[in-house]
């Protein structure tokens, strides 16, 4: 195959003097990198968009970033970062020191566009069976996971963090703005749950391990907002991190074809476009 016909470039020679001084040949990514070509080659997407740039490679990454996603359990915000930032995922995915960098929301936008696309489904399964006989043994109950599983649980880690950070985000304004009254409405496990310390997600969130799920942040967001409107205060309903706070909670809580106890629910796409960051969470 000529190189002018490979939707997969060569490895920039930058990228793997740096992966060798790190890596060993062991390493997940080290050996998704070196035989990319040959794991891609039967992979066709025809959900990804014809005229958004060299449109089968970037569907092509983008799989492999979610799949990295899940063995990982990093967050749309983390798996950029990663792309950014480490020497072995810029190995596996083929991409110089220094990569063009990408919007989170494509992330949530190519898994979106997967759920309505049954033929990309199959095309992602392949890959993924691929890549699976190239990882170390997945925890257990997820040795040989399902496109759609895959999906759905990388879709709830995200919606996880996101909850949890518009909570951290409301509280802190509210201490510095109002500290008397939240003190006084305050429940006594926010102070571990909520703060600059607290962890992001982690793995363990896929395997239903979370230190606390979904019912329960959307139950301190719904009681915390029902106390701002209760203190008919003007002035803390009006703060930005407030507004934000209400819209992630109309979002991640108020769906109506949320299946809120079923964390492997496949979302639709209806669901999938309300975990992106778009208009929620940042200032634009």
């Amino acid at each position: 195959m000529s190189e002018d016909s490979k939707s997969i470039p060569s490895i920039p020679k930058e990228t793997v003097r740096a992966a060798n001084a790190i890596f060993g040949r062991s390493n997940f990514y080290i050996r998704i990198g070196e035989h990319l070509e040959a794991i891609l080659e039967d992979v066709q997407l025809p959900c990804w968009p014809e005229g958004e740039g060299d449109s089968k490679r970037n569907g092509e990454t983008l799989a492999l970033i979610t799949f990295f996603q899940f063995v990982e359990g990093l967050t749309d915000v983390q798996a950029v970062d990663a792309v950014r930032t480490r020497t072995d995922w810029k190995f596996a995915l083929h991409l110089s020191l220094i990569p063009g960098i990408f919007h989170e929301n494509a992330l949530c936008e190519f898994r979106r566009r997967l759920l309505l696309a049954p033929a990309c489904q199959a095309e992602i399964q392949h890959l993924i069976d691929q890549l699976v006989m190239l990882t170390l043994p997945l925890p257990s109950g997820f040795q040989n996971p399902k496109v759609l599983e895959l999906i759905s649980l990388v879709c709830l880690l995200n919606r996880l963090d996101r909850a949890q950070q518009a909570m951290n985000r409301g509280l802190e304004v509210l201490a510095l703005r109002s500290p008397d009254w939240l003190r006084k409405i305050a429940q006594p496990h926010w102070y571990g749950r909520y703060n600059s310390a607290t962890p992001r997600f982690d793995g363990a969130t896929l395997l239903g391990r979370q230190q606390f799920s979904m019912e329960e942040i959307g139950a301190d967001i719904h009681h915390l907002l029902e106390e701002i409107h209760r203190s008919n205060s003007c002035e803390i309903s009006e703060l930005y991190e407030i507004k934000t706070l209400e819209r992630v909670w109309l979002q991640q809580f108020q769906a109506p074809d949320q299946a809120r106890n079923d964390q492997l629910h496949i979302l639709n796409s209806k669901h999938c476009e309300t975990c992106t960051h778009r208009g929620a969470g940042r200032r634009h």
